[in-house]
């Protein structure tokens, strides 16, 4: 029943939240958190050791001169630059204590930044633990719970403003270094997710790390506020979603070579669109005035996909779909 569940949850978010009304990281269905950092939270933990440079409060630095919102915000230090051999951290701590119980379907955090370091050296990079702090993933490569997703590839999110394998820093870990030349809007996106209900200790952390190598520079660091916990609008409706799920069947799901899609009505015009979960187009098609398409996916490996048709111009529709050889 639980796997049952889970299946049914996933499948509502792909038939119906894929859609293009929510492509818009603001365009939310409820904030349940929104951390400015001008009152206290019970939820943030900030690394207590000796060398810990992140202070809540006003920045008073050459760039870093206002928060994002009135007054406060998290710094590397709210009047120096940072040092040379730093790692900091704060925790976010995510559970039903400040999700409203929705983290059972998706999970988005966004956050508004400023960053000043020395590029590909020192900067700043986010990991997530899902065993109390035990181990902590970077969350460009946390694929556990995410069907093979990580949080900075969504179909929902196609601008996450997050770093990439691409962003190295000086101890090969991946992160945001250099100058952002002002505020960023990075996202990101979790989708089902099974996050336990107790604070603590059996819950999401997601961890906000800044380090910078042996070489002392002049540099501000990192500045981070209005730090929120949402999901998006997945849609309009229950009987919208009744209705996109007929629109198409896909035989045999799963599939070997090939499969049907079989639509409920000729259309003008289809657009069908193969992607795996790393949001890599692998197969594409346009088709005019039918509702029977053919697609031959013999080239493709073993495992989950998902499946876009955009009909008539402007009807979007998602579904999952299992190929196996």
């Amino acid at each position: 029943m639980k796997k049952l569940f889970i299946y049914f949850v996933f499948a509502f978010l792909a038939i119906h939240g894929f859609s293009q009304n929510t492509l818009n990281p603001g365009d939310t269905m409820g904030i349940w958190a929104k951390i400015n950092f001008d009152t206290t939270y019970n939820f943030i933990h900030i690394d207590t050791s000796s060398q810990n440079l992140w202070q809540v409060g006003v920045p008073q630095k050459p760039i870093f001169n206002a928060s994002y919102s009135p007054s406060r915000a998290m710094v590397t230090d709210t009047i120096n630059p940072y040092p040379a051999t730093n790692h900091s951290w704060f925790d976010l701590y995510i559970g039903n204590f400040n999700y409203d119980g929705l983290y059972i379907s998706d999970i988005f955090i966004d956050f508004k930044h400023k960053f000043d370091t020395d590029t590909l050296h020192d900067g700043g990079y986010i990991t997530v633990s899902w065993d109390n702090g035990q181990h902590f993933t970077n969350v460009i490569h946390d694929t556990s719970y995410l069907y093979g997703m990580t949080p900075g590839w969504s179909y929902l999110v196609p601008f996450p403003e997050l770093y990439t394998d691409a962003d190295t820093l000086f101890n090969g870990e991946f992160g945001f270094s250099g100058s952002s030349g002002g505020w960023k809007h990075t996202t990101l996106a979790w989708h089902m997710i099974p996050v336990k209900q107790t604070f603590p200790p059996d819950t999401m952390i997601v961890r906000f790390n800044f380090i910078s190598d042996a070489i002392d520079n002049p540099y501000e660091g990192w500045m981070i506020d209005d730090i929120r916990l949402f999901s998006l609008d997945l849609g309009s409706g229950i009987n919208d979603f009744a209705k996109t799920e007929n629109t198409f069947t896909i035989s045999p799901n799963p599939f070997s070579d090939k499969a049907e899609i079989k639509f409920d009505k000729p259309y003008k015009s289809i657009r069908m669109e193969l992607y795996n979960l790393q949001g890599k187009l692998l197969l594409e098609g346009n088709y005019s005035n039918c509702n029977l398409i053919e697609l031959n996916c013999g080239t493709l490996p073993s495992g989950m996909f998902l499946l876009k048709a955009t009909v008539d111009n402007h009807l979007v529709y998602t579904k999952r779909i299992i190929a196996k050889k």
